[in-house]
């Protein structure tokens, strides 16, 4: 604007001004005033015509919805990890050297498939050691049922004898003498026969001794192969070879093919609300977006340390293309419902990383600064900057602003 449009429109202002010092202000105000008016007026009025007064905004038109408390399901959600159905961690069950390992993590395995193999120098020496004393026992039960043969024989003459000799002292015709040494003869083959008969049960006792300790042995010598259990996949390999193997010393991990599953550590206040059947949500950060699960076993047992037990929920088949085990997961229950006040998700926009929504005042536009909580469908929670019962504006327009005239379309 002109500077002498300025003195000139302040010149026409009355101003009431006390008698006081400032009585020459008044003097240079109207002299300013009447240059004003010689020199800028004509401008002044011109520039009047050339501006005329803008009118106002129409009101723009916007959809509402009210704030209103909405049952919200309120849910828990634990850390869990994706794992197989089945998990084996398999150990050597006797001390030996690791002579080889046939496989590495991430290779496909069958079940039976020998996967590593131990030292088995000692294990193949006791397996002959008890062979060479089975052959011996069976030796030895051979010549105890010649034994048995033999003082059958003898006996049978001993006691044929021994009755011969009663009738001949009963008819007189035998000493007392001689009837006695047959009697000692029967008794001594009969007491030889009943030693050949223990020699025997001895040497059948003591081929089952050498039997079972030549399964013992072949068993050790099976222990020197390390089998996968099931068909599935090597997540781990922790050895390599001429590693000393000991019992409880985990050498592979396998895990079963088939569908994987997440295994969640609950806190134990969470007991009532869980059961086998029902639904979980599951977020895999991996895929990015959640899937729906099935809890299939609730553990019973809480570990002391945590305080916590583990549930287990199945994931959809179609995912074991998608996963591995031991990725992350979050899961997600339903505990119960509560009273939230929930808006339209479309109602909020974002200003940086502030969440905001507009409501209607009169019919004006008022901006809301907010604080969300969870969302549930197409709704979402709002925890402060807004109260129940305002209209909310639902799909603002993007050149909506704080203050404009709006119209609410019903």
């Amino acid at each position: 604007m002109n500077p002498f449009c300025v003195v000139w429109l302040l010149a026409g202002r009355r101003f009431i001004v006390p008698r006081s010092s400032f009585a020459p202000s008044i003097l240079v105000l109207a002299s300013v005033g009447f240059a004003a008016g010689l020199f800028g007026l004509p401008g002044c009025a011109e520039r009047a015509r050339s501006h005329p007064a803008e009118p106002a905004a129409p009101a723009m038109p916007v959809a509402v919805s009210a704030a209103a408390r909405a049952p919200v399901e309120r849910g828990y959600e634990a850390s869990g990890t994706v794992r197989g159905r089945n998990t084996a961690v398999l150990t050597s069950r006797i001390m030996a050297n690791l002579r080889e390992v046939k496989v590495k993590g991430g290779d496909p395995v069958k079940a039976g498939q020998i996967l590593a193999v131990l030292d088995d120098t000692e294990a193949r020496a006791a397996v002959r050691r008890a062979e060479a004393e089975l052959a011996a026992a069976q030796e030895a039960r051979a010549e105890a049922e010649q034994a048995v043969r033999a003082s059958e024989a003898t006996m049978r003459v001993a006691r044929t004898n021994h009755e011969r000799m009663q009738q001949l002292l009963s008819a007189g015709a035998a000493t007392q003498q001689t009837y006695d040494d047959a009697e000692a003869r029967d008794q001594t083959t009969s007491a030889s026969h009943a030693l050949a008969l223990a020699r025997v049960r001895g040497a059948t006792a003591r081929i089952d001794e050498v039997r079972a300790a030549l399964e013992g042995a072949q068993a050790s010598l099976g222990y020197t192969r390390i089998v996968a259990p099931f068909s599935g996949r090597v997540i781990d390999r922790r050895v390599d070879p001429g590693t000393q193997a000991a019992p409880g010393i985990p050498l592979l991990v396998i895990e079963q093919e088939g569908a994987l599953r997440v295994e969640a550590a609950v806190d134990e206040s969470q007991a009532g609300h869980l059961e086998v059947g029902q639904t979980a949500h599951v977020s895999l950060e991996a895929l990015g977006h959640d899937v729906q699960g099935r809890i299939t076993e609730v553990v019973p047992a809480v570990d002391p340390a945590s305080r916590a037990f583990v549930i287990k929920v199945e994931l959809p088949p179609a995912l074991e293309a998608k996963l591995r085990p031991g990725m992350f997961a979050r899961v997600r229950f339903p505990v119960g419902a509560d009273e939230r006040l929930m808006v339209p998700a479309g109602a909020v926009t974002l200003s940086g990383d502030l969440e905001r929504l507009f409501v209607v005042q009169g019919e004006r536009a008022d901006l809301r600064l907010v604080t969300l909580g969870q969302r549930q469908g197409g709704a979402v929670e709002v925890l402060s900057g807004l109260d129940p019962g305002e209209l909310v504006i639902t799909n603002p327009p993007a050149d909506l602003r704080d203050g404009a005239r709006v119209a609410v379309q019903r």
